[in-house]
């Protein structure tokens, strides 16, 4: 599916978020539109073309602005912006404060200060809010109404107000008129704007995960040419180039290690603690760091098809995907505007018949204020803010977040089933130990085993090989021969030596029958002519940390099954070092959904991890889906998780990772929807009645930026998470 990424201009609140969103999803051949609030990203998926100049158009019509290009939006400057009208207010304010007749606007010096109050003041608030005053009156002209529509109504009325009164009192002769919002407006211009440049300061915080990822490339790297060096830009690598590492250098991009080794640290990126041993023919990862040694590796993956650029487009993706909380605050941002207008209106009327003295300045007051204090930000950002933080965190543990519709699931998961090959083992086979028959030393063994099986292509036969290779010595092997469904053979210094299945050396040997026995791990034989000389048991060992994690799940109160294709035995055997006594073998593919499918009729909430091919439909089949890192890809591609370590207990952590981000994004929710309703309620001065108190529109200001904030900084606990 196509899709096409934008930066967006004048977006401000939740209420243009959604009405971008609603706007481009009604138009033909758009299957989605995603908007992120934090970074004023649009991501637009189209169902057949790019329709790329009509989503432009589109967006520019409700009021707001898209590129394709990235927009470097002018830095708020700090003085101008907020230094400027807040001293301009206090100046205005400590006049005010002068004797009587300075107030007194039906006088000439009192008019003449009151023009001088309304000049100052509208070239203050142009001077500083344009931003503001565009982006609101955008927004109400269009009927797109934002948090920008609220406070340019509030400024407005408190300077047309005013305006109005100094003219009135000096036209009609009136006597003193005690009450003007000059010095209010600017203080709100001011104030508004430093709440707006500390929300930003916090939402570049909540994108330190992604900007971390994306700075692990270097600038610069060294490639060999023409057996010399040539330091040239990372982005002219191409794929085949021959690039060294020193120790200290990161790695610019994917590849295959052809010389040297080193010890990479790649926490960055999967999570695991420990520098991990590069040599000949291993792959490494762009963006992790060469700790000591000196290598060079050939280029495989560069620009947008590397490991690291894909967890960033993963990452981003997933924080623009929306959980069902995320849907409700859509819904509930798209008519808060618009009713908090009628609200104010409404109190505005109430208050002008029911204050006791001053009517119209009541009714102004408390206008102003309920359209000041009732900003939706804190709606807004409540779900982005905590899944932009998460998931950043997550990504920089190794843990990749696919979709965050999947958190929902995670309170309610109480099964946790998983694969044997490649989640609980290593998923390669590994000998566990030799059993050799009387007068035969393990030397001798080695060196006939390794000879051998070294033409052998079967699975074992590797793991054979790479046990012996330390110590063995080699020998020559002639008339060597592969028997199907049996084993090797061949001459070695013109003695026959057989290697090969217990059901094998039952026909061929005579002597030391004995070592032969039932096992619940694989076993080769070797024997000389017609002599058994020793039993290889192989199995797939056991990842370190797989008894500690799965443990780890059991105290959790989670209920952990084991499947697996392999044999009953086989499977017992594994199930039992790590204490599962749950244990289904000889599973197909459709035997492991078939049994997901069960536990899930059952009312049983099932996480699946898994790792392979065969393992894709079970991790869709599942409530929650983890992928093991060094999985296939179609498996990452099917897990709503996926760990970037190779270990299980990762699988502990991101369970307790969904947890914290759902718990913050409720509480960001319900926070914000209870700071933002009793905000309005004290605003319209329903609870005057009973504590005579009353807030004015300045203090409104204040607490609408601090909602926003309260968020923001609740949501920044997850960075350590």
């Amino acid at each position: 599916m196509l899709s096409s990424e934008f930066n967006l201009q004048n977006v401000k609140c939740a209420g243009c978020v959604g009405k971008i969103q609603s706007k481009l999803t009604q138009l033909a051949g758009i299957h989605s539109a995603q908007v992120n609030l934090l970074d004023k990203t649009l991501l637009v998926e189209y169902s057949g073309v790019k329709l790329d100049q009509v989503v432009i158009t589109e967006v520019t019509k409700l009021g707001f602005g898209a590129s394709l290009d990235i927009v470097i939006e002018e830095p708020l400057n700090l003085w101008l912006s907020v230094g400027l009208p807040l001293i301009a207010g206090g100046l205005l304010m400590s006049v005010g404060m002068l004797p009587a007749l300075m107030l007194d606007f039906s006088t000439l010096a009192g008019f003449s200060l009151g023009l001088f109050y309304a000049v100052c003041s509208f070239a203050i608030i142009g001077l500083v809010g344009t931003k503001i005053v565009k982006s609101g009156w955008n927004g109400l002209i269009t009927l797109n109404f934002n948090m920008h529509s609220l406070i340019l109504l509030g400024v407005a009325a408190a300077w047309l107000y005013s305006s109005g009164i100094v003219l009135v009192s000096y036209f009609s002769s009136l006597a003193v008129i005690q009450h003007v919002y000059f010095e209010s407006a600017l203080i709100i211009i001011g104030l508004i704007n430093l709440g707006a440049y500390l929300e930003e300061r916090a939402k570049n915080s909540t994108t330190t995960a992604i900007k971390g990822l994306t700075q692990l490339v270097p600038a610069t790297t060294t490639i060999m040419v023409d057996g010399g060096e040539q330091v040239v830009a990372t982005n002219l690598l191409r794929t085949g180039d021959e690039v060294k590492i020193r120790p200290g250098e990161r790695i610019p991009a994917d590849g295959e290690v052809i010389a040297g080794e080193g010890y990479l640290n790649e926490s960055m990126l999967t999570g695991e603690p420990l520098p991990v041993h590069k040599q000949l023919g291993d792959k490494v990862i762009g963006g992790s760091i060469n700790t000591s040694g000196a290598l060079v590796f050939r280029v495989t993956q560069i620009g947008g098809n590397t490991l690291l650029a894909g967890i960033i487009h993963l990452v981003k993706t997933a924080q623009l995907s929306k959980p069902k909380l995320a849907k409700l605050a859509d819904q509930v941002a798209k008519i808060f505007v618009p009713s908090i207008m009628i609200i104010a209106l409404l109190s505005s009327i109430v208050w002008y018949f029911c204050a006791p003295i001053n009517p119209f300045y009541h009714a102004i007051s408390v206008f102003m204020t309920v359209l000041l204090i009732a900003c939706p930000c804190s709606v807004g950002l409540a779900i982005p803010v905590a899944l932009m933080v998460g998931i950043g965190r997550g990504a920089s543990q190794g843990i990749l977040i696919r979709d965050a519709s999947c958190l929902s699931a995670v309170e309610q998961l109480d099964t946790v089933v998983l694969d044997k090959t490649g989640t609980i083992t290593m998923g390669k086979p590994q000998v566990l130990g030799i059993t050799l028959a009387e007068n035969y030393s393990l030397e001798e063994v080695l060196a006939l085993l390794r000879a051998l099986e070294l033409n052998s292509e079967h699975p074992l036969a590797a793991a054979v090989v790479e046990y012996c290779a330390a110590s063995a010595v080699p020998l020559q092997v002639s008339k060597f021969e592969s028997l199907s469904g049996c084993g090797v053979r061949g001459v070695i210094d013109s003695i026959e030596y057989s290697a090969g299945s217990a059901a094998w050396m039952m026909q061929i040997a005579q002597l030391n029958l004995d070592l032969i026995v039932e096992s619940p791990y694989s076993q080769i034989y070797l024997a000389k002519a017609s002599e058994v000389l020793a039993r290889v048991e192989i199995s797939d060992a056991l990842k370190p940390d797989s008894a500690a994690a799965i443990a780890e799940l059991q105290q959790a109160g989670l209920r952990v099954i084991m499947l697996t294709g392999d044999n009953p035995a086989s499977a017992h055997a594994v199930a039992g070092q790590v204490s599962i006594t749950e244990v289904y073998a000889n599973c197909q593919p459709a035997d492991k959904i078939n049994l997901i499918k069960r536990l899930q009729n059952e009312g049983n909430k099932v996480v699946f991890v898994g790792d392979g091919i065969n393992d894709a439909p079970s991790l869709v089949q599942a409530n929650l889906g983890i992928a093991i890192g060094g999985g296939t890809d179609i498996a990452m591609q099917s897990a709503a998780i996926t760990l970037m370590c190779n270990s299980l207990s990762g699988v502990s952590r991101a369970l307790d990772l969904a947890r914290k981000i759902n718990r913050n994004m409720r509480q960001n929710l319900f926070g914000s929807f209870v700071y933002n309703s009793l905000a309005v309620l004290v605003a319209a001065g329903v609870f005057y009645p009973w504590c005579h108190m009353a807030l004015n529109p300045v203090i409104a200001s204040v607490v609408m930026s601090l909602s926003s904030l309260t968020v923001i900084t609740n949501a920044l606990r997850l960075r350590y998470a």
